[in-house]
């Protein structure tokens, strides 16, 4: 082997390396990057869900504070008096029912927003790198793609796995909320 082929492979080598080195920095932090977003969905989602109980129990102490005024006065009242503000009662408690389903659903639509922005952040970041990749190495780009395309599957597999767990938490919070108030 001549010496010019002996730098040349020398050189195609490092190339290689410096492509796959970038690479793993450009996933890992991708990755980094979806997990604390992740994370910081999971806390709102939390907030949120909290949020809406406190006030749910709020409107529930207020309800039964509303009912033991009715249960008082219904003695006062003609019963019609009675009927009326229980069923005031009832209107307030199922209008905030439904503005805080208006508002869940506002976040989750945001959330999904977010989750989908990250995966096609993390898909761009992907192709970008793949591509620089096959600048600086011929032979050595079936490695790197492969690498690529495993590390594509991984942040697809959590991709979905943050979407995943979004709709649990969706599922989870409209259930409490069909519970509280009887609504489906």
């Amino acid at each position: 082997m001549s010496e010019d082929n002996k730098k040349l492979e020398d050189e195609l080598k490092n190339k290689a390396e410096q492509a796959e080195e970038t690479i793993d920095e450009t996933v890992k932090e991708t990755v980094e990057e979806v997990n604390d977003t992740a994370t910081d969905l999971k806390e709102e989602g939390s907030d949120a869900f909290n949020t809406a109980k406190e006030k749910a129990s709020e409107i529930a102490n207020e309800a039964k504070e509303a009912l033991g005024s009715v249960k008082d006065k219904a003695t006062e009242f003609i019963n019609e008096d009675a009927k009326e503000m229980l069923s005031s009662a009832k209107e307030k408690a199922s209008e905030f029912a439904s503005e805080a389903g208006d508002k869940l659903e506002d976040f989750s639509e945001a959330a999904k927003e977010k989750a989908s922005e990250l995966a096609e952040d993390a898909k761009e970041t992907y192709t970008e790198a793949k591509a620089k990749a096959k600048e600086f190495a011929g032979e050595a780009g079936e490695k790197l793609s492969e690498f690529a395309d495993v590390a594509e599957d991984k942040l697809e597999d959590l991709a979905e796995d943050a979407k995943e767990t979004y709709t649990e938490a969706k599922e989870k919070t409209k259930g409490f909320f069909s519970k509280l108030f009887g609504k489906k």
